[in-house]
This record gives structure tokens, C-alpha cells and sequence, in this order.
């Protein structure tokens, strides 16, 4: 979709917006950790805490505090006895192994570092932690930040927050939330409310939520400006590069993600594999640029930057042989320049295998994931009719299969003898019945324009690629 295209959608959707009425919606159930309050117990400290949650949400922890008066970064001092921090327990020891810590990154800007602790509670470690951080006001803070970050790994842990403030009855500026002792959480490769998207359609567990039933997360008026998930930049020389996954440091594989901006919209459901398997994962994508031999149907100079583009790609996976397992995806309807007397779906097809095949051999497997079906162009403002009258939006809205699901030439290829390191994930059963594709699955938006799918529904896809990826590996 062109700029001028998607700015014409979203004053549509804010019109509508203003000139229906607009009714009562049942709440979507919270996505965020159980929030733990506190008694005033620290009087003369402003980092009295009264409320604290720490947990995840979706693929990551967010941690968010809030205290009984003022406070600024740059006041964080241990060495002068202030601080704010959460202490991380492993297993059954009764000492912290770790702490999160707020501090100041310059400026009074808020950073969080992390400390590993020996058994005497000296720090053996100290490094920033790569972390989303804001400050609603000044008695309130609120992270996010992946678990590896920490040190934290698939499985249990409890935690337990502290304040401290130099005063001159120094007990009544400590303070230790929740009071009541440790709170016992656990890592998972996704953390969202019960059924929520994909995990409604799960093949193997039937999954009903009722406080889903009219929810509609994101919105389509918010869907269009969502980014797809986060992904820290590397390179902005061709190929443009960026990472997603753990840290490099604690990283047991390495893989990569190809395509055009449908493989980068996978990258959420990429998230949850990455993490769950311990992968560090880079993205290569380029819109209007799959990764294919034949040339794309653009004008002149964008397919000479296409050209350039799979050049750059291929010269990339040469000088990063640890790159074993390539996920690619793509526009099923992306058009190619096809010669004279040649077919135009075998051509497609041939394309996409002669492309893998001039990945080094240094990449075992190629994992295609087919493309998604696609949406119409009436669906968003029925979604936003069907909000309004308090009706089921992906029963109300949905379209026909075979309108919705485009033939995939990739998919075709992967498919195909000769082809041994290529494998092929088919996750549309999660969208679409055998007669009907839904714009809105579990409570969550399917799609955020007409072809790219949420990040939020493809986080919760990740749990199912995550099946289908070990039994692939196995």
C-alpha cells in the first residue's frame, strides 16, 4: 500500500469514528502482570512503594512501579544508600541471585542495570540492560525488557521488589514489596490470556474465553500505525540488518529471517521461537524485494535495487556461516517480469528454487512460511460497524477462502523433489475454516492493513510455529 493509499484509510477511519455513535464495548481481559499493592510502610522515603507488578506480557517482562511521592533518576545513588530495585531468586535458594536496579543514563533519564549476585550477595556481574523504559509521571515507572536480559531462562523464579532512602531512621525509609515475601512466577515462551488469537483456533485443545468474545485488540483505526515486533538495527548498509531473539551472549543458535515485508511481519511469531529456543535471529527484508531469482514486476530503478538487495543478501550469508536455519516468507501475489513463451506460475516457482539454491551450503535448512491470506478492503470499517453494535466482528466479518487465500508459487516450490533442505509451515488453519478466513481470531485483529497480519496475532502464533519448528528440527 502507497503513502497516499494509507493515509486516505486512516482519515476514513477516524470519520467514521466521529460521525457514528458509539456504544459499549465488553472490556478485553488485561494483558499486563497482576499488579501488587502496598501498605505505607516506608514514611519518610518517596520510594515508598504502593503498587508493583513485574512479570511478562506476551514475550518479554515489564516491570512497573509506582511510589508514594517524587522522584528522579539522577537522585539513584548507592553509594549514598537510594535505589530501586527488584531482586530475582532462582530455584529453592533463599538468597537473591540477581537485581534489576534503576539508574540514571545522563540527563535524568531513567535505565535499568543488572547485577548478578554470588551467594554472599556480592555483584560477580554488572551490565545496562536493553531496555524499553518512560515515566508516566514522576511516581511511576514502567519497563520492558526480554528475559534473557536477566539471565532468565524457560521455567520458575520469585522476585521481590526493594526501596531504600537515606534518612535518619533508615527503617522507615526501607521498604520491601510485595510484604508479604516472594511472588513465584514462571518464564513461557508466551504469556497472554487464556485463548487469546491463534490459541482459539488450537487444533489439539478446544479454547473458549467469554471476555473475548466482542474484543477487538488493537482496534483497526490503532492497527495501521502498529510497527511489526522490535528489532534492534545492526546495519543500515545493504542488507539492511537487524536482530531480534536473545542476546548474542547466551544465544545457543543463530538464524535469519529473508523476504520481502511479509517476512517481517512474522518476525513477533519469530520472537516467541527465538525465545523459547534460546536463538539469536536476524532480520534481512526489503518491501517489494522477496527473495527470488526472478526479477519483480517494479519500475527500472526499484528492481536494480531489488537486484542489488539479493546480491548484498547472498554476500551476507557468505560471511555469516554460523547461520544454519533460514526462515523466508513473502507476497503470494507479488508480480515477476516473466520472458516471452515461459509460464508465468512455473517461472514464480523456479524462481524461488534457484534463489535457495545459491544460499551457501552452510545453511542446513530453509523454512517457508506460507504466506497469509488476505483481507478485503471493506473489512476494517465493518470490524468498526460490527464494535459499535456489539456484534462478533470475525463472525460478522468474515470472508471467503477462496477469496482470502492466494495461491503461494514459494509454498509450491518448498513443496517440490530436489528441494531436501527446504521445509514448508502452513499456519493458516489458525485464520480461516475450511469455507471462511476471520478478520478477528480470539479477540485479536487478524490484520493491520489488507495483506500484513498484527504483531499482536502474530505473537500468538508463535507458540504453534514453535511446534511446528521442533518437530522440523528434531
Amino acid at each position: 500500500m502507497n503513502a497516499a493509499a494509507r493515509i486516505l484509510r486512516i482519515f476514513s477511519f477516524a470519520l467514521v469514528a466521529l460521525v457514528l455513535p458509539v456504544t459499549s464495548v465488553a472490556a478485553a481481559p488485561s494483558r499486563d502482570p497482576l499488579a501488587h499493592l502496598d501498605e505505607a510502610d516506608a514514611v519518610q522515603s518517596p520510594l515508598d512503594m504502593r503498587s508493583i507488578s513485574f512479570g511478562q506480557r506476551g514475550t518479554e517482562l515489564v516491570l512497573h512501579v509506582v511510589t508514594a511521592g517524587e522522584w528522579d533518576p539522577a537522585q539513584m545513588s548507592g553509594a549514598e544508600g537510594r535505589g530501586l530495585c527488584v531482586n530475582l531468586f532462582y530455584g529453592r535458594l533463599p538468597t537473591p541471585r540477581a537485581r534489576i536496579c534503576v539508574f540514571d543514563k545522563g540527563e535524568n533519564r531513567p535505565g535499568l542495570s543488572y547485577a548478578r549476585l554470588d551467594p554472599f550477595g556480592q555483584a560477580v556481574e554488572n551490565r545496562i540492560i536493553a531496555a524499553t523504559v518512560s515515566r508516566p509521571d514522576k511516581r511511576s515507572l514502567l519497563a520492558a525488557f526480554e528475559p534473557s536480559t536477566a539471565n532468565l531462562g524457560q521455567g520458575r523464579y520469585s522476585w521481590q521488589a526493594q526501596s531504600a532512602w537515606s534518612c535518619a531512621e533508615p527503617a522507615t525509609c526501607h521498604d520491601l514489596a510485595p510484604s508479604g515475601g516472594n511472588v513465584i512466577a514462571r518464564i513461557r515462551p508466551l504469556k497472554e490470556p487464556r485463548c487469546l488469537g491463534a490459541a482459539s483456533r488450537n487444533p489439539r485443545h478446544r479454547c473458549s474465553n467469554g471476555a473475548l468474545r466482542l474484543a477487538v485488540m488493537p482496534p483497526p483505526s490503532e492497527a495501521l500505525l502498529t510497527p511489526n515486533a522490535r528489532c534492534a538495527i545492526i546495519s543500515k548498509a545493504l542488507p539492511y540488518t537487524c536482530q531480534f531473539g536473545v542476546r548474542a551472549a547466551v544465544a545457543n543458535r543463530t538464524v535469519a529471517l529473508v523476504g520481502d515485508s511479509h517476512a517481517a511481519h512474522w518476525r513477533g511469531a519469530l520472537e516467541v521461537v527465538a525465545q523459547a529456543r534460546g536463538w539469536r535471529g536476524f532480520s534481512l527484508t526489503r518491501s517489494g524485494c522477496p527473495l527470488s531469482a526472478a526479477p519483480p514486476d517494479l519500475p527500472k530503478a526499484r528492481r536494480a535495487s531489488c537486484r542489488q538487495w539479493r546480491r548484498a543478501v547472498r554476500r551476507w550469508f557468505t560471511r555469516h556461516p554460523q547461520v544454519r536455519t533460514v526462515f523466508v516468507s513473502q507476497l503470494s501475489g507479488v508480480g515477476v517480469r516473466v520472458p516471452a513463451g515461459r509460464n508465468r506460475r512455473e517461472y514464480q516457482v523456479q524462481g524461488y528454487i534457484r534463489a535457495w539454491r545459491t544460499l551457501p551450503r552452510t545453511v542446513h535448512q530453509i523454512i517457508v512460511l506460507r504466506d497469509v491470506p488476505f483481507s478485503t478492503d471493506n473489512s476494517p470499517l465493518c470490524i468498526e460497524r460490527a464494535i459499535r453494535r456489539g456484534r462478533r466482528a470475525g463472525v460478522a466479518c468474515a470472508v471467503s477462502r477462496s477469496k482470502a487465500v492466494r495461491r503461494d508459487p514459494a509454498a509450491r516450490a518448498a513443496r517440490r523433489r530436489g528441494t531436501p533442505r527446504v521445509h514448508l509451515i502452513d499456519l493458516t488453519p489458525f485464520m480461516c475454516s475450511p469455507r471462511l478466513c476471520f478478520p478477528v481470531v480470539g479477540g485479536v485483529l487478524v490484520h493491520k492493513d489488507k495483506t500484513h497480519i498484527t504483531p499482536l496475532f502474530a505473537g500468538t502464533l508463535g507458540p504453534f510455529l514453535l511446534q511446528r519448528v521442533g518437530r522440523l528440527l528434531r
